[in-house]
């Protein structure tokens, strides 16, 4: 592995022969030109166009006058400047896609299969970084440890957070996450989900031939619906709560059963829930603003909250709901404790 660390300069641009150059550089210093050709084996008529083409993709500089001696620019900076680019490419490269997309996203269906622990946590770790409103997470610890700093960068955003963390009983949490996040731990074999906004899900599928990880991916309304109703019914309901964190302000969701247990805990507690709904009446889209002012739950049978706007009350179901009035999308509360 330590024989290929510099391979990955491939990335970056960088030819075999550029990668040989920058490598003799950053471990041996400042060389001429003749040391450099000596110690890594390039002819002596390419060296040069490959100092130009170095100079100019910022990873060397040389000096002033005609008996050049060259140096690497430092691997922290390179890195640096390569972040910046990158993370204002991905910017405006995201909302160039969101104003020019011809397609619905929410039409149609996706499936595709996960494999090697890799690819399922890079996966995983991917939803994170782009959820918007809702998290909804079952991992084991060391997977959680893992997803960590993409968790602890979303808990800023103010993105509502549904995780539980499967642990022995010795182990500790010493990760602390702020934000509206509600933490689970549970013992006994991992049973890891992750939903991100109720658009996306990956869900880990156990086999006796393989040792490797293995995930289904998909992107499907009645796919998603069923898992979350597992994660809520046979995982949150039976985990131990570790920590409850809201910011009173405003509170985002997506799913129904998990808006429901917030929305009883403030109703119960004296709270005006002041609330902006996103959601479908029979085929039309409509948003509604107004108080919440109840909630009705039947398990595996309904989550409803009823919204008043105006004269009129509404019952509110999930995004899949064919009881109530209105199919919810999307929800935001603003608690007033009285």
């Amino acid at each position: 592995m330590e024989e290929k660390i510099f391979e990955g300069l491939s990335k970056f641009g960088l030819t075999a022969y550029e990668i040989k150059i920058y490598e003799v550089l950053i471990l041996k210093g400042p060389l001429n030109s003749t040391s450099i050709v000596k110690e890594t084996g390039i002819p002596q008529p390419r060296v040069y166009d490959l100092f130009s083409s170095m100079e100019r993709k910022g990873f060397i500089e040389s000096s002033f006058g005609k008996r050049k001696t060259y140096k690497a620019i430092p691997v922290s900076t390179i890195m640096e400047r390569e972040k910046k680019w990158l993370d204002t490419y991905s910017f405006n490269l995201e909302h160039f896609v969101q104003n020019k997309r011809i397609y619905n996203q929410n039409n149609g269906s996706f499936l595709s299969l996960l494999e090697g622990n890799t690819q399922v946590t890079e996966k995983m770790a991917s939803l994170i970084s782009h959820t918007e409103d809702e998290l909804i997470l079952s991992t084991s610890y060391e997977r959680f440890k893992e997803l960590y700093p993409y968790i602890e960068k979303l808990s800023s955003s103010n993105v509502t957070m549904c995780i539980i963390i499967f642990k022995e009983q010795r182990q500790r949490l010493t990760e602390k996450i702020d934000g509206n996040c509600f933490i689970r731990t549970m013992s006994g074999k991992p049973v890891e989900i992750l939903i991100s906004d109720r658009k996306s899900c990956t869900m880990k599928i156990e086999t006796r031939e393989r040792k490797d990880d293995l995930a289904l991916y998909f992107e499907e309304d009645n796919f998603i619906h069923v898992v979350s109703y597992y994660f809520n019914q046979s995982l949150w309901k039976y985990a131990d709560i570790y920590t409850d964190q809201i910011n009173d302000n405003c509170i985002r969701f997506r799913t129904i059963w998990l808006a429901c247990d917030i929305i009883e805990y403030y109703l119960n507690n004296g709270a005006k829930l002041k609330s902006h709904l996103e959601c479908y009446y029979k085929d039309d889209y409509r948003e509604i603003d107004g108080e919440i002012v109840k909630v009705e739950k039947i398990p595996f049978v309904r989550n409803t909250f009823f919204i008043r706007s105006g004269n009129e009350e509404y019952s509110v179901g999930g995004k899949t709901s064919y009881i109530e009035k209105l199919r919810m999308l999307f929800l935001k509360i603003n608690p007033e404790l009285l």
